[in-house]
């Protein structure tokens, strides 16, 4: 049992030293989006990896993209990683965020050769007219009273209507579809969130996706508003389908070494 272990320790070794990666490292920018994208040629410094990452993440209120290249974890899943969120505030006024993680191991540097293809794409996808945006969203999540002064009714996971909130006790709608596998829809009340902003959200993990929502309209949380929302997210090319994927799904591998640690753990 013990030469199993230390057989294995040793490949686990030999196999560490064989497929790692080069990757730059230390390499963390700006971008904004009048301009075009580039890497800086001081982003110059590497380190020997399992996986190379690469992370980018933009803010419509700053209206710049931070980016930054680093070394990824050994026991983590080569792939995509997107989130955005679309969120108002009481007075109407938007803020926008969205976000690419990436983590590859197929070859040195692979991570540069990501960003170096999709981010000129991306960062123009997120060139579109914001004002816009807010004005078709905003009717679909806001209740045109004030939420202090309003009863509030929401739609529950079996889409029946229920009491949320009262006068006395505010509440906000809320929904969180799960995409591709297994989809389902979870609606209900939430008396603890109401004075937060109404908001839009997605994420995608590869093989598992979500789209959701927060408002405090009576009924926003039910499939038709759910619907209006992901084509206007689709529309300004937020989102990559009408039901509200980031992506069109992506594959993630885990890395080999990862097995052959839960190997080791199980002998």
């Amino acid at each position: 049992m013990s030469f199993c272990r230390i057989l294995l320790a040793f490949l686990l070794y030999i196999i560490s030293i064989t497929s790692a990666l080069q990757c730059t490292v230390g390499c963390s920018f700006k971008s904004d989006l009048d301009t075009s994208f580039e890497i800086p040629t001081s982003c110059n410094q590497s380190q020997s990896s399992i996986q190379c990452a690469f992370r980018m993440s933009y803010w419509y209120h700053r209206y710049y993209s931070y980016l930054s290249f680093e070394i990824g974890q050994a026991n983590g899943s080569s792939g995509m990683y997107h989130s955005t969120g679309v969120r108002f505030s009481n007075d109407g006024s938007l803020s926008f965020d969205y976000s690419v993680s990436h983590l590859c191991d197929h070859s040195d540097d692979c991570a540069i050769e990501f960003a170096t293809k999709t981010m000129s794409g991306l960062l123009q996808r997120l060139k579109f007219n914001y004002t816009t945006l807010g004005e078709e969203l905003w009717p679909l999540l806001a209740s045109s009273s004030p939420i202090e002064h309003a009863d509030l009714s929401c739609f529950d996971s079996d889409e029946n209507i229920r009491q949320c909130g009262l006068v006395t006790r505010p509440g906000i709608c809320q929904g969180a579809q799960r995409l591709r596998r297994n989809s389902r829809t979870n609606r209900g009340c939430n008396n603890n969130l109401y004075g937060n902003d109404k908001s839009v959200a997605a994420y995608d993990f590869g093989n598992f996706g979500s789209f959701e929502i927060r408002c405090n309209r009576s009924l926003c949380n039910g499939p038709l508003t759910f619907q209006a929302v992901k084509e206007i997210m689709f529309k300004y090319n937020i989102t990559k389908t009408v039901d509200g994927q980031l992506s069109q799904g992506i594959r993630h591998s885990l890395s080999f070494i990862f097995v052959i640690l839960i190997i080791i753990h199980l002998i």
